[in-house]
Parts: structure tokens; sequence; C-alpha cells
């Protein structure tokens, strides 16, 4: 599969090459969704012209931004050599962080700034902190993110989830490492235009991202005004205190082939779903997966399960909302919460969260618990009362619009 999609690759490289020397007028789409999505702090900067100015003047950090454009000596024998001089050591990331930090003091531009961090959510993990501390983290937190995606996707790094979330190429191979090289010298050239210290490497991740047809965290999106538009207007004339739930979070499954849309595991979810919804447990059911199984799937599992309960059991389509990223249980219960506040289901009202047996009681546990701090560095959800051996009670938590770029496609 990885050497058949390898002609996608060079055509999508040539296609972005030239949408890349017309940034301004002709962006591209998907880069820019991806950027905002998961490295939210560099999109936030880019909106905000004065610190901008602030930070493309300053000398310090100007220095990272002529090292990365500095045209490569000699022919990069493979992808850990490109990926190099854009990567972001420890060293790095803590004089970054201190320079920031000591650009914001008692700057008033700074100032408006932060105030935005703060009010989008996208760090809500770290408001508690001063901020000097606030600013150092995310800071510290993308540069890790943009690490990640340049070694994975770059050099072939395996990820924490190396059967789902890899490389989509032969990163051995010789057209590969002159692809990878290719979107190295667009990245360069594209960021002489803003001349911001993090914008080579920014450049590059996206890049990489794009042309490995990694697009996950996007794909979907505005889901406010495509699939979840009709449960949205739906929502706004819900008496919600009339059920003793706000919704019906159903977990996905995916197949282990390339052939079924649904596995059997989300075909018995669905099921008990139902029994719950037709009940009046709760006036919406969440789906909640997105392309997970097998290895670049083609299938999404909160769409199918969506066209499942619509064709097989006649649910209308305003009362389904689907949650078409997460990858992993943790992220289906952070996503889930994220879209009940956006679209304005109450959180203070208990959920349901429905999945066949030996998956609930997991999601239940004291297990499932630690890997939400190990993996998000909080709790999404708390967990309430276990109904019946396949459904929990949950209410959500504000923290989980935290984003988390070291997991970029589903941040």
């Amino acid at each position: 599969m990885k050497k058949l999609l390898f002609f996608s690759l060079i055509l999508g490289g040539v296609l972005m090459s030239t949408a890349q020397t017309k940034k301004l007028s002709h962006p591209n789409g998907t880069q820019e969704r991806l950027q905002e999505k998961i490295f939210y702090l560099f999109t936030a900067i880019e909106n905000d012209a004065k610190v901008m100015e602030l930070l493309k003047a300053d000398a310090p950090l100007r220095a990272y931004w002529d090292k990365m454009t500095r045209p490569s000596a000699s022919l990069p024998k493979d992808g850990k050599e490109i990926i190099a001089p854009f990567l972001w050591s420890q060293s790095d990331i803590k004089t970054v962080g201190k320079r920031l930090v000591e650009l914001s003091r008692d700057n008033a531009e700074f100032n408006d700034l932060l105030k935005s961090l703060r009010a989008s959510r996208r760090y809500a993990n770290f408001e508690t902190a001063p901020d000097d501390q606030y600013l150092y983290k995310i800071w510290e937190q993308c540069a890790k993110g943009l690490d990640t995606v340049l070694e994975v996707y770059g050099a072939g790094k395996t990820p924490f989830y190396g059967r789902i979330d890899s490389v989509s190429f032969d990163v051995r191979s010789k057209r590969y490492i002159y692809a990878v090289n290719t979107l190295r010298s667009q990245a360069q050239e594209a960021a002489k235009e803003g001349q911001l210290f993090f914008r080579p490497s920014l450049e590059f991740a996206l890049n990489l991202l794009y042309a490995n047809h990694r697009d996950e965290a996007v794909r979907y999106d505005p889901l406010d005004k495509k699939e979840n538009a009709k449960a949205i207007a739906a929502i706004g004339t819900t008496d919600f205190s009339a059920y003793p739930y706000a919704s019906i979070v159903v977990l996905g499954g995916g197949p282990e082939n390339y052939r079924d849309r649904l596995s059997i595991a989300g075909k018995i979810n669905l099921q008990l779903a139902m029994k719950e919804y037709r009940a009046k447990k709760a006036p919406f059911i969440i789906v909640s997966g997105g392309h997970v199984h097998p290895y670049m799937t083609p299938y999404c599992e909160a769409l199918e399960m969506k066209n499942e309960l619509i064709e097989e059991y006649g649910v209308p389509e305003a009362h389904i909302i689907i949650e078409p990223y997460a990858r992993h249980t943790t992220t289906n219960m952070r996503n889930a919460t994220r879209l009940m506040v956006d679209y304005g289901i109450p959180l203070e009202q208990k959920s349901l969260v429905v999945t066949n047996p030996s998956h609930s009681e997991y999601t239940g546990s004291g297990t499932f618990t630690e890997r939400c701090r190990e993996e998000l560095g909080y709790q999404p959800v708390n967990i309430h009362a276990r109904l019946s051996p396949t459904t929990l009670e949950f209410t959500g938590n504000m923290v989980s619009f935290h984003q988390n770029p070291n997991q970029p496609l589903d941040p």
C-alpha cells in the first residue's frame, strides 16, 4: 500500500509547490486547518500583527529562522539528516521559551495575545499557570509536537501508536528521501515570506502531514456546517430537562479488514445504544470514532455508525452527532465533551456512554483513568455510576479543550 501511495505524494508535492508560491492569495486550505487544529499558538501569533513584527525583529529568535532556511551543503542521505536542522532540542526549546517570556513581560501586545490564547481554551490544562509559565508551557508543547511530526513523517520514527499512526511510505526508498528533501526546500522557500522563527519547522511539518495523507484531524471540518448541522439546529429547540440524560455517546470499533465498513463490535455498540435511545434516555446520540483500523482505512467509524443508525434503525439525522476524529477511548470521551460544549448540550447534566461489556468495564476502570493522566495530562470526563455491564454515566470536563500536538492526527 505504501508504494501505491507514493505517486499521490509526488502529485501532492507538485500541487503544493504551486500553492506555496502564492501563499497569501492561494493558501493550502488543509494545511491552514491543520495548523490551527494542532498548533494554535502559531496561528494566534500570525493573527496578531504587532506580536508577529516583534518576533520577526528579535535577533536571538531570527537566528533560528536563519539556520533553518540555510540551503543544504550536500545531498542528504536519509530522512533523519533532512529533518535534523528543523528539530527543536531541549536546549533550543528552553532558550526560545525564555526569550518569549522576556519579550512578553510588561508588553501590551503580548498581553492581548495571552488573553486571546486563554479565551480560546486551546490550552485549558495550563489555565492556572501565571502568564510566564503559561506561555512557556504552550511553546514547549508546540515545539515538541513539531518534532513529533518531523520525526514520524519525515524520518519514519515509530509513533506511540505505530499500527495506526505511522508514516504512509517507505522512508528508506530513494524516491521518498527525494520527496522529503523537496518538501524541505518548499518549506524553506515558503518560510521566507513571513520570516518568523518557527515558520520553517512548521511549514515542513505541515507539508509532511499533507503529503502523507494524514489530514485526519480536519478531514470533516467544519462539522457544524456539514455533518452535524441538522443536529445543531435541533439542539436549539430541545428541552433537555425532559430527559434523564443529555446524550448517549457510542464508542466505535474499527474492523480489521478493508472490506467491512463496520466491525462486529461497532454493530453491537449500536444495538446497545438503540436500547437506551428507544427508552428515551436522551435526545441525541453521539457516535465517536475516526479513521483508525485497519491502517489507513478509508472508512470513518463515526460516519459509518451514523449511516447505520439512519438506514437500519430509522433514527432521524437531526438526532445524530458525529465525532469523526477520535482514535482511542481517551479521545472518544474528550472529543465528545468538546462537541457537547460547542453545540450547547448541557455539560452539567449527566450523559451515557455505551459500548460492549469488556470495553465498558475498561472505560470505568482505574486503568482508563491512569491512561488519561499519562496520555492527555488530565481527566476529560468524570465517570459516575455503572448502570449495566454496557452503560456508564459521565459528565465532561472543560479541560477537554486542551490541544495536544503530540497526537497530530487527533489533537
